[in-house]
């Protein structure tokens, strides 16, 4: 905690444990957990939240790219971790050596993984992704099996999976989660049709895992639920899930100013009395965005106050009245302090944006604190 002395993120693994448990209430036993550790496990630390899920049980990792992969195998994490999109050619001799999982949907890089796999005499776990409506990325659906074939003459490639990715599945009013998955059914109908067996099938994330049972085929692919969130626009609650990281900051300054102060950058803040201004140390750089500025909130000594003009880049300041507050009290900007509690669901709300976003955009210049 040495910038600025004080501002950290406290992320508790019994509740990543605690969410993982909960999951499992929702599917099978014979159903996997692949656990998304991507974005630096959300902001939340990928090694530490990856080593808690694994001791929970959860069977597979997935990340964004080989670089995110990297730093998991070097923390000495040995489980499968699945690339979840398709590598740059340049990165495939690390996807080898690294021991990890590819994702494919191009013929082009199915062959350059096969070769560089033949070359380093080794063979390379993949899995297909089919675009059934994410537009994203993934082959076509009416594409996916000939996709298949030519992996099938690859003899350094070993296919162990597929999968889609669904787009509003929190969304159960909507039908397209249902014509995705018909969608992807009708592709794993034509593979067997062909003659070929594919071991794990996923397709579920966070929200189908909630809302969609009949998407949980071999494993379910989850990252905002084992962070304690919900996804946003569902207002269900099927199982208890809980928030494993809180946002604090202490108090590092204060002073009594006059009524007609104006306070921060642009002075959008004026003191309507005499009151008390304390400085925070943490800004727009550690993930307060300045979207907050003037409308968000901060829990001091079990109160909430309102953020006080502009966020600054490292500092923020909050207009506290008459209340007793002594430099060094603990100022929590997500999370709980007595009774009160600022979600990351009130902040994205308040932003306009979605709580991923919030908690994702914690700087990496913010110490996380680990409770096991």
């Amino acid at each position: 905690m040495e910038r600025l002395g004080f501002t950290y993120a406290e992320v508790n693994l019994k509740s990543v444990a605690h969410n993982i448990a909960e999951i499992r209430k929702m599917i099978s036993k014979e159903t996997r957990i692949m656990a998304v550790v991507k974005a630096d496990g959300y902001g939340h630390g990928a090694v530490e939240i990856s080593k808690a899920a694994l001791s929970s049980g959860v069977e597979y990792l997935s990340v964004a790219s080989v670089k995110e992969a990297a730093e998991l195998r070097e923390a000495g994490i040995s489980s499968p971790i699945l690339i979840l999109s398709e590598s740059i050619p340049e990165v495939l001799g690390r996807v080898i050596d690294l021991g990890l999982t590819q994702t494919i949907y191009t013929s082009d890089l199915a062959e350059a993984l096969s070769k560089e796999a033949k070359n380093k005499g080794q063979k390379a776990r993949v899995h297909i992704k089919v675009d059934t409506g994410m537009g994203r990325v993934g082959v076509a659906p009416k594409d996916a099996v000939s996709l298949i074939k030519k992996i099938s003459t690859l003899d350094n490639l070993t296919l162990e999976g597929i999968f889609t990715h669904f787009s509003k599945a929190e969304d159960v009013n909507d039908n397209f989660t249902k014509r995705q998955l018909v969608a992807f059914k009708k592709v794993l109908s034509e593979i067997e049709t062909n003659g070929f067996r594919i071991p794990i099938k996923h397709a579920a994330n966070s929200a189908a895992t909630l809302f969609h049972s009949e998407a949980h085929f071999d494993m379910i692919r989850i990252g905002l639920s084992i962070y304690g969130l919900y996804p946003p626009g569902n207002p269900s609650r099927p199982i208890n899930l809980k928030p494993a990281l809180s946002f604090k900051t202490k108090v590092t300054y204060l002073k009594k100013v006059p009524a007609g102060t104006p306070l921060s950058y642009g002075g959008t803040y004026v003191t309507d009395k005499e009151t008390t201004i304390v400085t925070l140390p943490v800004g727009y750089a550690d993930g307060l965005s300045r979207r907050l500025s003037n409308k968000g909130s901060v829990l001091i000594g079990g109160k909430r106050f309102s953020i006080s003009g502009n966020v600054c880049m490292d500092l923020t300041l909050v207009d506290v009245g008459d209340v007793p507050i002594k430099v060094g009290d603990e100022a929590v900007l997500i999370g709980k302090q007595g009774s009160e509690e600022i979600t990351a669901d009130e902040i994205a709300e308040l932003e306009g944006t979605i709580n991923y976003e919030v908690v994702c955009g914690i700087g990496k210049r913010v110490p996380r604190i680990y409770i096991k």
